[in-house]
Order: structure tokens, then C-alpha cells, then sequence
């Protein structure tokens, strides 16, 4: 037959090896995102400034969100201000990502529209003078002969003009 256990019968340190497991992973993660951070704080300079040259108005573009919210409600325009300052390597890790993202649209773009459109050319020399063909004259086509108006004479038209 089998018996039940009841759960007081375990050893009350059987959970004390998961639980400081559990507390060495979450120290290393948080050991890992340090370094990382710090990293990004080093870094964070250089990554703006790559943000500028690449495309300079998605930092516009954040600086009018910081506005508009500002205008809305000055409160939480302050509080986007003070932590766009105080997280700035994340918003210059956010700014070089938008920056790279709307380049390579602009890229595909291009791409698109050389695929649908052609390649243009940067351009074409004409000449000054105008080109003279000679076509000898057994090769144009015949003149049309014009037409010839009908003779409608007796209709309710024609009386209009007599």
C-alpha cells in the first residue's frame, strides 16, 4: 500500500540549496548588467554623437516628444527631461537605434524605387546641334490625303447657315 507523506516530514534545509542557487543567478545577473551599464556609460558619448551624424532628427524628433509632453502636462515633461538626463546612455543606445533603423528604410527605399523605377542616371550629355537624319524618301510613310467633308445638304444643320 502506499503511504502518504505529509509535508512536514521533510527536512526543513531540504529548500535552503534551490533557494541559494536561485540567489548566486540573480547575483551574477545583476553583477552582468552592472558591467554592462557601466560600459554603456563609457560609451554613451560616442554613441550620441554616432546617433547625430547618422540621421540628426530623430534627436529632434526626441527633443519635440519632450516638448509636446512638456506642453501637455509640465509635470511629466520634467519628469521625461530629468530621467532623459539621468538615463542617458540608454537614450543614446535608443537614439543610434532609431537612427540606424530609419536609415536602412531610407536604403530600402531607394532600393524599391530603383527595382520599380530604374536606375537613374546622374545625367546625359545633348548635343548642341540638332541631329539630321536622313531617311531616304521611299521609306516615309505616305502623306494622308485630308477628308473630304459629305454633302449634307437638306438637313435642319445646314439651313442654320443659308
Amino acid at each position: 500500500m502506499a503511504q502518504s507523506r505529509s509535508p512536514f516530514d521533510r527536512s526543513p534545509l531540504g529548500g535552503i540549496g534551490g533557494l541559494l542557487i536561485g540567489l548566486v543567478i540573480l547575483y551574477v545577473l545583476f553583477q552582468f548588467v552592472r558591467w554592462f551599464f557601466s560600459i554603456l556609460w563609457w560609451a554613451a558619448p560616442i554613441i550620441f554623437i554616432a546617433s547625430l551624424i547618422i540621421d540628426h532628427k530623430v534627436f529632434l524628433g526626441y527633443i519635440g516628444s519632450i516638448k509636446r509632453l512638456f506642453q501637455k502636462n509640465w509635470i511629466m515633461g520634467l519628469a521625461g527631461g530629468i530621467l532623459s538626463f539621468v538615463l542617458f546612455p540608454i537614450v543614446s543606445a535608443y537614439l543610434l537605434g532609431m537612427a540606424l533603423f530609419k536609415k536602412k528604410l531610407r536604403e530600402r527605399a531607394v532600393e524599391m524605387d530603383e527595382q520599380v523605377n530604374g536606375k537613374w542616371a546622374e545625367y546625359e550629355e545633348v548635343p548642341v546641334e540638332p541631329m539630321e537624319l536622313e531617311i531616304p524618301y521611299e521609306e516615309l510613310p505616305p502623306e494622308p490625303e485630308p477628308l473630304a467633308r459629305k454633302d449634307n445638304k437638306g438637313t435642319d444643320y445646314d439651313e442654320l447657315f443659308d
